[in-house]
């Protein structure tokens, strides 16, 4: 080989060790991984740099983010904003007093504890309902199909069932529990219901799963298991995560729920976490306290894969938070007066700080997040 060709490899090889050192101190150090992050992603944005919607904080007035879309709720009209703050499309909703969910292109709105129900994909309203009984939550999956939970008939409880364009699938009742969440696989094909019996002396909780297809068409089992807790375990939330597993958080417990079995993943009986959740699509998250040294104190997420509980992505956070914030694969750290934007392999996507204004609430999905403070929303692109 000739000079040339050996310097060309020596260049190529100082390179690639160079990129490679660089991604290892990125991924390990976290002085490194700020530094990079503020002065070579530019990932730390002030809230001159950002576009704004005007709003008066004083009115009945919602917010929510999903697919693309900051949605302002104001007086029965629904107006969508673009992560540029302009106003795309405005919908009309009869309703004053919402509860939502959201998941990916969907948007689904309800009256709490009332009847009109919607559901919303882009800039689009695909159905409406009127319910009979009171709302008291809902739940919509990422094809757009919707659970409803009921009261205020002639049974504790009622479960309705809607498939993507609107159709009733079928009605679940509850004679003698409380449902406390509810969730519909990735596929369509099962409804998990968490409920608990608050009526004797301890408290009871069950989750059932129901097979959607066959509850769709009558069958006389459509029941396909039912996990009933030990006494006084409180179950608190459930989702499924992509391998269809059901994962279960408890007061003081999180197990992975399946036909075959029931497995725990953590026990929360003897930590302090500040925040545990599982609203993050198969990821755990926790938030514990650190001690740097004897003054300082910071804290630690701890994104846990539900499949792998041993596969934990880890990100430092500078302060105690005072509120964290998940949708999507997107989880919000509120430190008062700056947001982390930090996703589900614990990357920063963005910090945005304030110019000392307290932040008052989050909205979010993965592709726009609204800055809530008085008098203003401030819009952000992740």
């Amino acid at each position: 080989m000739n000079k040339k060709t050996i310097l060309k490899i020596l260049i190529a090889l100082v390179f690639i060790i160079s990129f490679v050192t660089i991604i290892t101190l990125y991924i390990n150090n976290n002085q490194v991984k700020k530094f990079i992050d503020i002065y070579i992603f530019r990932k730390v944005i002030n809230e001159e740099k950002v576009p704004s919607i005007e709003v008066d904080t004083s009115k009945n007035i919602n917010v929510f983010a999903y697919d693309k879309y900051l949605a302002v709720l104001d007086q029965n009209v629904l107006n969508l904003y673009n992560t540029g703050g302009n106003k795309e499309h405005s919908l009309d909703i009869e309703i004053s007093n919402p509860i939502y969910d959201t998941s990916e292109n969907y948007l689904c709105v309800a009256e709490k504890n009332g009847q009109k129900l919607y559901l919303i994909s882009n800039k689009n309203i695909v159905w409406q309902k009127d319910i009979e009984g009171n709302i008291s939550s809902i739940n919509v999956n990422k094809n757009g199909y919707v659970s409803v939970v009921i009261s205020g008939t002639s049974y504790k409880t009622v479960v309705q069932t809607f498939s993507s364009n609107g159709d009733e699938l079928f009605k679940t009742y509850l004679a003698t529990t409380n449902v406390i969440d509810t969730d519909i696989s990735n596929d369509n094909k099962y409804l998990a219901i968490a409920e608990a019996n608050f009526s004797g002396v301890v408290i009871q909780s069950n989750i059932k799963v129901i097979s959607i297809e066959d509850a769709k068409n009558n069958s006389d089992e459509p029941i396909k298991y039912t996990h009933i807790a030990k006494s006084n375990d409180l179950i608190v939330n459930i989702k499924y995560n992509n391998k269809g597993n059901l994962i279960c958080m408890y007061d003081e417990h999180i197990d992975m729920l399946n036909q075959e079995e029931n497995k725990e993943l953590i026990n929360l009986a003897n930590e302090e976490a500040i925040f545990v959740g599982i609203n993050v699509p198969s990821k755990i998250i926790k938030i514990v306290k650190t001690q740097k040294d004897f003054l300082t104190t910071s804290a630690e997420m701890q994104i846990i894969d539900s499949n792998n509980t041993n596969n934990i992505n880890r990100y430092e956070i500078e302060n105690i938070p005072k509120r964290i914030y998940t949708q999507g694969n997107m989880i919000a750290v509120n430190l008062g007066t700056s947001v982390m934007f930090i996703n589900d392999n614990g990357w920063l996507v963005k910090k945005y700080e304030s110019n000392g204004q307290e932040i008052q609430n989050i909205v979010m999905c993965d592709e726009i997040a609204g800055i809530i403070s008085k008098n203003k929303i401030n819009i952000i692109s992740l």
